[in-house]
C-alpha cells in the first residue's frame, strides 16, 4: 500500500526564474548537491521534492511554482503548497527574511505547513539559554555584548590572549578577529577574516589606531566577544569537532555523525568555506590526544552535544536537526562554540563517511513523515544519540 504522498519544499532565500535553463538555476542554488540529493533519495518515500523561495509565491492568487528535479534537469513548474518547508534560506539582508516571512504566514494561512526545523534566534539570546543550564554553563566561553570601545580595551587587557571578536549574526568563520596586546612594545595585533572570508593581520601602535580601524570595520553590525582560547592542534592547525544529530522516523535524536574539521595554520577558524578541510573525529583525535583519551573526549562532546539540543528545544521550539562545533584545548577542556540550525554535509563527504552521508538526506525525509502523521508532535525526550 502506498502512502500518501506529502509535498516537501525546500525554501531558498532566492531561485532562478522561468528565463533561466537548468544549468544556470543549479548554478544558483546555494547549495545544489543537498537538493539533488534530498530530490532522488525522496522518490522511494513517497514525498514529492521542490525548491522554492518567497519570490516564487503569488499572494494575490496563492499559488506557488517550484523547482522540481526531472530528468536530471531542474523544471519550473506550478506545485502544491508544502506539507513541510526545509528552510535553507542564508539571508543577503533583513528585507529577504522579511519578505520570506511574509511569504510562509501567508501560504500557512492558506494551507497548513510543518517546518522541519524551529528557527534559532541570534548568538547572544542561545548564549544566554545555554548558559542557564547546569551542564553546559562550563563549557560556553564567557560572552558578551560588543557596545563600546572601552569595555572591550578592558576584555582585551583582562585575558592575556586577547579576545575574538565575531558578528553576531555571522557564519562561514567571517568577519571573525583575534585582539591582542603586546603589552610591552605598546601595540596591538589583530588576525583574522574579512567579510569576504579573506585572512588579514595587521598591528597597530596606539590605541587611538585601533579605534578608528574598529570603528570602520564593526560599521553599523553587532558583533561579539569572548576570551581568546587557544583551539589548535601541535601544528598550530585551528581545528573542532562537528557532531550532526537529526531526529529519526520516530521523532528520536539521533546522532548522524561526526568530524574533525581543521584550518590553515596560524589563521583562526577552521571553517571549510574558509579554506579548511575535514578528517575523521576519533583517528584525527587519537592522533593528537592518544587513542584512550581520544574516546573519551567523544563521548564526552556527545553528551555535551545530546544534552545541548534538549536545551535548544526546551527554549526555542521543536527542531528537526542540530549541528554543533565544539573546540579542545590541549589540556582537555571541551568548548562549545558554535550551535547551527541549518548545517552543512560536506565534512562527511571529505572524510568518505558514507553512512553519514545517507543517513545526513535520509533522516530530514524520514523525520517530514513522522510530522505529517502526528497533528501535534511533542516532544520526546528519551533520546539516545547513537
Amino acid at each position: 500500500m502506498s502512502l500518501k504522498i506529502i509535498y516537501f519544499g525546500i525554501m531558498n532565500a532566492s531561485t532562478s526564474d522561468d528565463t533561466h535553463s537548468a544549468i544556470e538555476y543549479e548554478c544558483i542554488l546555494s547549495e545544489p548537491r543537498l537538493c539533488k540529493e534530498l530530490s532522488i533519495a525522496a522518490k522511494s518515500l513517497d514525498i514529492d521534492v521542490y525548491v522554492f523561495s518567497a519570490k516564487d509565491y503569488n499572494q494575490k492568487t496563492g499559488l506557488l511554482h517550484g523547482y522540481r528535479l526531472i530528468d536530471k534537469s531542474w523544471k519550473r513548474q506550478q506545485v502544491p503548497l508544502p506539507d513541510i518547508v526545509y528552510d535553507r534560506c542564508f539571508y543577503r539582508s533583513a528585507e529577504d527574511r522579511r519578505e520570506s516571512a511574509t511569504a510562509l504566514t501567508d501560504m500557512n494561512a492558506r494551507k497548513n505547513h510543518k517546518l522541519l526545523n524551529s528557527r534559532l534566534p541570534s548568538k547572544f539570546r542561545v548564549y544566554e539559554a545555554l548558559c542557564d543550564d547546569i551542564v553546559l554553563h562550563s563549557h560556553l566561553p564567557p560572552t558578551n555584548r560588543y557596545q563600546t570601545f572601552n569595555q572591550l580595551l578592558d576584555a582585551i587587557n583582562r585575558y592575556s590572549k586577547g579576545i575574538i571578536l565575531k558578528p553576531a549574526a555571522g557564519m562561514q568563520g567571517r568577519g571573525i578577529v583575534h585582539i591582542s596586546s603586546e603589552r610591552f612594545k605598546n601595540q596591538f595585533l589583530v588576525s583574522g577574516r574579512t567579510r569576504n572570508n579573506r585572512h588579514f593581520s595587521i598591528s597597530f601602535q596606539n590605541i587611538t589606531f585601533l579605534e578608528k580601524w574598529l570603528d570602520r570595520f564593526i560599521g553599523g553590525s553587532s558583533f561579539l566577544f569572548q576570551p581568546y582560547l587557544p583551539l589548535s592542534d601541535s601544528t598550530n592547525r585551528p581545528f573542532d569537532i562537528r557532531v550532526l544529530l537529526q531526529k529519526d522516523a520516530d521523532g528520536k535524536w539521533k546522532r548522524t555523525g561526526s568530524a574533525a574539521r581543521l584550518g590553515q595554520k596560524m589563521c583562526l577558524t577552521s571553517n571549510l568555506h574558509g579554506g579548511g578541510h575535514a578528517e575523521a573525529a576519533h583517528s584525527f583525535l587519537s592522533n593528537y590526544f592518544g587513542t584512550n583519551l581520544a574516546e573519551r573526549l567523544l563521548r564526552n562532546i556527545h553528551t555535551i552535544s545530546g544534552h545541548t539540543a534538549k536545551c535548544i528545544e526546551k527554549n526555542f521550539g521543536r527542531f528537526g536537526e542540530l549541528a554543533f562545533d565544539l573546540g579542545i584545548e590541549s589540556n582537555g577542556n571541551i568548548w562549545l562554540i558554535e550551535v547551527n540550525a541549518k548545517p552543512g554535509r560536506d565534512s562527511f563527504r571529505l572524510i568518505n563517511d558514507k553512512k553519514a552521508q545517507q543517513l545526513s538526506i535520509e533522516r530530514p525525509l524520514r523525520y517530514a513523515r513522522y510530522l505529517t502523521n502526528r497533528v501535534s508532535p511533542t516532544l520526546i525526550t528519551n533520546h539516545s544519540f547513537l
